[in-house]
């Protein structure tokens, strides 16, 4: 089954980590969400198309053109939508174009390749300035935080 939000979301991913080294120089992402898919493991994944593409050198395989992605939420509880503010986010490239029209994910057909901070920025917001990134049990072992 095909899940779509009726109306265009944009999210805006301001910040990765764990990445490609040649993707922190192409943040921020602008990604339109065009429909969830079930994986083989979960069944809120996002195939979501970028505004601008972006460049992928792999080590192995060569340079590619990325202009779409998947993305799903990093922790439970969490969702992918509107009304999305700093949510962690896993991204993939999409390296088979055959998944643009498939029913359902398939892992051969991506990539993983980093953790993202996704925001709902449908209507023009802006992605939510990162603070307070270090708290609660990070935060008191690296002395930053207020103990709780």
């Amino acid at each position: 089954m095909r899940w779509t939000l009726g109306a265009l979301v944009e999210l805006t991913i301001s910040t990765v980590d764990y990445a490609p080294g040649d993707l922190y120089d192409q943040v921020p992402l602008r990604v339109k969400l065009l429909r969830q898919l079930a994986g083989p493991d979960r069944p809120d994944y996002w195939l979501g198309e970028l505004a601008q593409p972006i460049r992928w050198v792999s080590e192995s395989e060569g340079y590619f053109e990325i202009s779409h992605v998947v993305l799903a939420a990093r922790w439970q509880g969490t969702r992918i939508g509107r009304g999305a503010r700093s949510l962690p986010v896993g991204i993939a490239y999409v390296t088979d174009p055959s998944l643009l029209t498939d029913d359902r994910l398939e892992f051969g057909k991506c990539r993983y390749v980093a953790i993202g901070i996704a925001d709902d920025t449908t209507s023009g917001g802006q992605p939510s300035p990162l603070k307070s990134i270090l708290q609660g049990t990070v935060a008191r072992l690296f002395g930053t935080g207020s103990p709780r």
